[in-house]
């Protein structure tokens, strides 16, 4: 729920504090007085008392007339999550989950002593969302989490403090950590999980490489994180040229899945640079350009380089194409002479 409609609500329970008191149904705008219109605006308010409405008068109860308490925890008011269990619409585990990623303890701490089922996405929600103080309630009241997941999952949101109280209260970590960090552009992170212990791999310079973090991606290589071909795989399928050519004048490693994944993303720039600067590649470059995202100028530029520079294809390429019916696709490689198996028919 956006936050337009967040303010809506807000407004309007202070425009009639007798919502939350007696039934909303009679103060949403949505519905006159006898009206029988399922139709409704997407509002909190409005929403609230259109499904109350229609759940108890709908002989057709669709499934998601059961997430009223939900879409109250993502709200956050605490006095309509009270009304809703007087009215008895139900909750489940999500409940918690999502009042804790919203960061509301008071509503949290209410939920649980009020019977309310939690799990591990309780304390999910709240450590990515950087809650600290709900993840330590929860987690002291019992609630379960998936304590080697946390680490990491703190590493890639940013959220520093949660990755601090994690690590010393025994969630592991491991190179995943650090390869997170880098993949979201934390830095800063990244450094405190190296200051600390946590151990990297190839993984890290591929994660900053794939989404253009060259800062992150040179302070890694200049403190001895190892690379290999997934660097330059990584930021060939982010579409980052400068990235790429950093890394190959630092003599990072490259081969065939570089021109491909350039291809399957659409990245014309990068691979007319990777094969011009001696990239190897193959007949995935064809077919990924063919298929995957049905590229066509890509495609007409590597088929053309297939002529001149000896870039296979096969049967496959145009199978590809015909499976995800890219008509312009197929259409040019008939006309340029792309093989085809002998049943191509049924295409």
């Amino acid at each position: 729920m956006n936050q337009l409609y967040k303010e809506y609500c807000k407004i309007e329970l202070e425009k009639n504090p007798r919502m939350v008191k007696d039934d909303p149904l009679e103060y949403s705008p949505s519905r006159s007085a006898g009206s029988t219109d399922t139709h409704y605006n997407e509002t909190f308010c409005n929403q609230l008392g259109a499904e109350y409405w229609l759940r108890e008068n709908s002989s057709n109860k669709r499934p998601h007339l059961y997430d009223v308490c939900t879409a109250i925890a993502t709200v956050g008011f605490l006095t309509v999550m009270k009304w809703a269990q007087r009215k008895g619409f139900p909750w489940d585990e999500w409940t918690c989950a999502y009042a804790a990623g919203n960061g509301n303890l008071e509503m949290v701490q209410w939920l649980h002593t009020n019977g309310c089922p939690w799990d591990e996405r309780t304390c999910e929600c709240a450590a990515d969302n950087g809650h600290l103080e709900i993840l330590k309630w929860a987690c002291k009241n019992g609630c379960p989490w998936t304590i080697q997941l946390v680490c990491p999952r703190a590493a890639r949101r940013g959220h520093l403090k949660i990755l601090k109280w994690a690590h010393g209260n025994g969630s592991p970590w491991d190179a995943l950590t650090c390869a997170y960090a880098a993949e979201d552009g934390h830095l800063e992170i990244l450094k405190w999980a190296r200051e600390n212990g946590c151990r990297w791999n190839e993984r890290t310079c591929a994660g900053a490489a794939k989404n253009g973090h060259l800062e992150i991606l040179k302070w890694a290589r200049q403190n001895g994180c190892p690379w290999d071909e997934w660097t330059c795989h990584g930021t060939a399928k982010g579409g980052h040229l400068e990235t790429l050519k950093w890394a190959r004048e630092n003599f990072c490693p490259w081969c065939e899945a570089t021109c491909s994944s350039a291809a399957r993303h659409g990245h014309l720039e990068v691979l007319k640079w990777a094969h011009g600067n001696g990239c190897p590649w193959d007949d995935l470059t064809c077919t990924y350009a063919a298929a995957e995202e049905g590229h066509l100028e890509i495609l007409k530029w590597v088929l053309k380089w297939a002529r001149e520079n000896d870039c296979p294809w096969d049967e496959q390429t145009y199978e590809a194409a015909c499976e995800d019916n890219h008509s312009q696709v197929i259409q040019w490689l008939r006309d340029n002479g792309c093989p085809m198996y002998h049943d191509e028919g049924h295409y």
